[in-house]
Order: structure tokens, then C-alpha cells, then sequence
């Protein structure tokens, strides 16, 4: 079903289009806008045919697509129309939900129609030569067995999992004489299984009928299965529910690779001279091997690249042993939140703005990027996670998502190591004609919310909580080369340190002043040394 996305200063509204659908400040309007500069009746967006159809019904303030001012204009998936300050996104009706329509499921019992079955699990052998007398049946079965074995010879050629299934079906289609053939795969955890091809000889976009005891019947027993017309036999009194759907053959055969259900194959046909046989359905069940392969292999391949980028991403954040520990499944970053004791290191470049307006854009990329690939090692040496990267400031964790010895002695002596790391970057920099730069740092210790926020698309780990925002106001005091710490952090400290004590500060949004300590140095014996590394 198409729809439309309307994204305004409430919020975000999800609409379903019909056949047509007003869009306007009028409150009879199906998407009514609270908008001043949006007409009564703004516009319209009318199916037409196999297209939606946007039309500007003469409003006052006009409607933009894409920048563009429009008063007809057929809309494409991704479409985004603006009407004053209100943006409306069109979603086209994706591919799966087309094909959805078109397979009904039937609740139709039609298990006491089944004629044959086959234990997918064991491979029935053809019958030879010498017992086939009729030759042109022998012909016809050899033309079959060519047709599949081409067909599994190419299953594994193409890497797309749903055009792959959909020539597979096509070659079903015409190997069986069948009308129709659909692929039915489980998508998710519900045990649902959902049509992902379909192929019909015609080449209609015309419904089947898949029948739900067929289905689970299939799915239980893990047998492929025949079934026919039994009006046409005597022994069968009442009207077949093969034959009230125009039906007179049907197979379907349960898709298992090693041991796991993934979906059927299911075709039908409509013709009393092409009912299916024991040898089809011996057949199918050998080709239908070939495509759990293909199934279990693009999965597989799917999940491999996956695992893949979210190792590449975790990289990028988390140490090395955490990121171990995290694809192993030690840690597992789920959505929903804990209370923990961290601590929190944000530093920031003085400076930048100022520096940026002097620079070019790309040298300041450059610039950034080097910055990071320096403190970031520094980081990940004592075990911390790079929480976010917010223009030339970075947030660190200390504590989660893995607990470590000392938050605070590994968060403070990261810190003193990050200034020092940046006295060889401005070397370097000095070396190359450059400006040197200089950073500020500032660490608290508290109670924290952590845990992966986000959407079901996109999550990200992090915290919230007061302790956050000390942290990140001590760093907006912190001049160049400085490392501000809290009272809080400066407790936790089981190294001794050198630092210089401040005036009390009030931190806007934190009740009462605040003590706040400039560090110097961390004066911890070889042993401490050893236990904060």
C-alpha cells in the first residue's frame, strides 16, 4: 500500500493512500495541516491506473516537489513535496507488498486431497529405462530432467536472492507445465511465510490461492505432497475445494537445508491434461534441494557481510577486546537502558571555529580526521568507547558497555596521555607550515542511563544523565591543554595525583557550585600502572 510521510512541527503522521487522498488546512481534509501558508484545499494525490497523480488545487503559496514548483506531477517512491513549512515524503508500494496481494491464503482444509508424498529427506530413485514402454513418455521425462538440470546449474549464479527465486519459478513454470508457481519464504520469527516469487504462465498479474492446511501440513511433516482433484473419483462423494478454485493439480514441497525449514514451492494448474505426477513430484523435490542451497547460502553470505559492517562500525568506537566481546556475543548492545556508574572524558579543540573560517574546508577535514586517528588510539589503549563525534569534539566512555578496573585512573591518564600525543601532532603539523592545535578536556564520574538508542534501523550506544552534562561544561572551561575534573572523579582516583585547585564554578543547568580541579599529573607506581592498563 502506498503511502504518504507527513513530516510538520507535531511531529510525524503516517497516511495510507487509496485511491485518492485531499491534502489542506480544511479539517474535512484526510491529511489535514495546521499551516498558514497551506490552502483550505491544497492539493490531491489521485491513483490513476498504476500511478498516483499529485495535482496543487490552486492553493495560494504553491507546491514544491524536489524544489520544483509543480501543479501535476506523477509521483516516483521518494517523492518529497513541500507545502509551506510541512514535508510530505510519497512511499510507492514496494515490490513484496504487490506480490502479497496477489497470494491469498486459503482456509480451506484440502489434506484429505492429497494423493502422494515425499520424504524430502531421502531422494527416490527414477524408475529405468527397461520399465518404461511408451516412448514419447520417456522422451517427455528426459526433456524434463535436461530443463532441471540447467535450472539447479544456474540457481547459484545469481547473487540476489529474489531475482534468483524468480527464475526459478519461470523455469517451474515451464519445465511442469504448470499455470502458476509461487515461493513462499519464512521472513521472520512469527513463522509466517510470506510470497517472495511468483510466476504465472499467462503472465497476469492474477491472484493464487495457497491453501493454509496445504502449508503447515508441508511445514510439519517436511514431506513434499501431491494432491488432486478428487471430485473426478468415485470414491470422493463430496465437491472438491481443489475444484471450487478452478484447481485440478497441485505440489509443494517444503524448501530444508540442513535440518532448517526455510519456505515452500508451490505450483498449480488449472488443466485436467496437465496434472501432476509421482515422477514431478520426485523432480521437483531434487530441484527444490538445490534451491535450499541457494536460500541458505545467500543468507548465510547476507549475515557474513552484515556481522561484517557491524564489526567495521563497532571498530570504529569501541577497543579491540570489546569489539571480541561484543560479536561473540558477551556483550550484547540491545535497545533499553541500565543504570551504571561511568566516566565521561569529552575533549574539544579551542579555538576551531576561528581556525575553520581561516582554513580551507578540506584541510579542515584533514585536519579532524588526523586529529581523531591520534586521540582515538589513545582512547582505545585504556580501554575506553568512543561514545559520538560531534564536529571537533569527542565523548568517551569509561565503564560501559564493558565494566573496567578504575573508570576514573584510566579516564584521567587517557586524558594527561591525549595532551601529551598532541605535542607530537603539533609537531608535525608545525613541520608541514601548519598551525598548531590545542585542546581542552574535561571528565566527571556518576550514574548514568546507558544502553543502544535509536531506531530499529539505526541504533547507537550511549549515555544520559546528569553526570553528561558536568562533563561537558567542565570541557567548555577547560583552556588549552587543560584536563578539569570533578570532585566526583577526583575521589575516584585510586593513583595519586598533582593538580591545581579552582574556584568554585556554577555550571548552568547543576544546582549549587561545583569544585572543580585542573590535573597535572598521575603519580601511580609501576603496580598501579600495570592495573590501569
Amino acid at each position: 500500500m502506498s503511502k504518504l510521510i507527513v513530516r510538520s512541527a507535531s511531529g510525524e503522521h503516517v497516511y495510507t493512500i487509496d485511491d485518492e487522498i485531499g491534502i489542506g488546512r480544511h479539517p474535512k481534509c484526510a491529511v489535514c495541516l495546521h499551516d498558514s501558508m497551506v490552502s483550505k484545499r491544497h492539493a490531491m494525490i489521485r491513483k490513476v491506473g498504476e500511478d498516483y497523480i499529485f495535482e496543487d488545487t490552486g492553493s495560494s503559496n504553491g507546491s514544491f516537489i524536489d524544489g520544483v514548483r509543480v501543479r501535476r506531477h506523477k509521483l516516483k517512491d521518494g517523492d518529497q513535496i513541500t507545502m509551506g513549512k510541512v514535508t510530505l515524503q510519497f512511499q510507492a508500494e514496494t515490490e513484496a507488498e504487490k506480490l502479497a496481494k496477489r497470494v491469498n491464503i486459503s482456509h480451506v482444509s484440502d489434506i484429505s486431497q492429497v494423493q502422494d508424498r515425499i520424504q524430502v529427506s531421502s531422494m527416490e530413485k527414477f524408475m529405468p529405462e527397461a520399465s518404461v514402454s511408451d516412448l514419447s513418455v520417456l522422451r517427455g521425462d528426459y526433456e524434463k530432467l535436461r530443463l532441471g538440470n540447467e535450472l539447479m546449474q544456474n540457481i547459484g549464479l545469481e547473487r540476489d536472492l529474489t531475482a534468483a527465486l524468480e527464475k526459478v519459478c519461470a523455469e517451474l513454470v515451464r519445465i511442469f507445465a504448470a499455470d502458476r508457481c509461487v515461493v513462499m519464504l519464512d521472513e521472520d520469527s512469527t513463522g509466517e511465510m510470506k510470497p517472495t516469487a511468483m510466476h504465472t504462465a499467462a503472465g497476469k498479474d492474477e491472484a493464487v490461492r495457497v491453501s493454509e492446511s496445504v502449508l503447515r501440513e508441508v511445514r510439519e511433516s517436511r514431506t513434499a505432497v501431491l494432491l488432486s482433484d478428487t471430485s473426478m473419483d468415485d470414491r470422493f462423494s463430496q465437491v472438491s475445494s481443489l475444484i471450487l478454485q478452478g484447481i485440478h493439480s497441485v505440489m509443494c514441497a517444503p524448501i530444508l537445508y540442513d535440518g532448517a525449514f526455510f519456505g515452500v514451492v508451490h505450483l498449480d494448474s488449472q488443466r485436467t491434461h496437465a496434472s501432476f505426477s509421482r515422477k514431478d513430484l520426485q523432480l521437483l523435490t531434487g530441484i527444490v534441494r538445490y534451491v535450499a542451497m541457494t536460500v541458505s547460502n545467500t543468507r548465510l553470505v547476507h549475515q557474513i557481510e552484515e556481522e561484517a559492517a557491524s564489526k567495521a562500525q563497532f571498530e570504529r568506537l569501541l577497543s579491540p577486546s570489546v569489539v571480541e566481546q561484543v560479536m561473540s556475543g558477551k556483550v550484547v548492545l540491545d535497545k533499553g537502558g541500565e543504570l551504571r556508574d561511568v566516566t565521561i572524558l569529552f575533549a574539544d579543540i579551542r579555538g576551531f571555529t576561528s581556525l575553520s573560517q581561516r582554513s580551507s574546508p578540506t584541510s579542515v577535514v584533514a585536519m579532524l580526521n588526523q586529529y581523531f586517528e591520534t586521540i582515538v588510539d589513545v582512547v582505545f589503549k585504556y580501554s575506553g568507547t568512543v561514545d559520538k563525534y560531534i564536529g571537533d569534539e569527542i565523548m568517551v566512555l569509561f565503564g560501559a558497555p564493558v565494566s573496567v578496573d578504575r573508570p576514573a585512573d584510566r579516564a584521567v591518564a587517557c586524558a594527561l596521555e591525549m595532551q601529551g600525543a598532541m605535542e607530537q601532532f603539533n609537531i608535525d603539523r608545525e613541520r608541514n607550515g601548519e598551525e598548531p592545535i590545542q585542546i581542552g578536556i574535561g571528565i566527571n564520574s556518576g550514574e548514568v542511563v546507558v544502553g543502544a538508542i535509536g531506531s530499529t534501523k539505526t541504533m547507537q550506544y550511549t549515555c544520559i544523565g546528569d553526570a553528561v552534562n558536568v562533563a561537558s561544561r567542565l570541557t567548555g572551561m577547560a583552556g588549552p591543554g587543560d584536563v578539569m575534573v570533578s570532585e566526583t572523579t577526583l575521589n575516584q582516583l585510586h593513583s595519586k595525583a598533582e593538580y591545581d585547585v579552582l574556584e568554585p564554578v556554577q555550571l548552568k543547568g547543576i544546582d549549587g557550585k561545583l569544585d572543580v580541579y585542573n590535573i597535572q599529573e598521575l603519580l601511580a607506581d609501576t603496580m598501579e600502572r600495570k592495573l590501569i592498563l
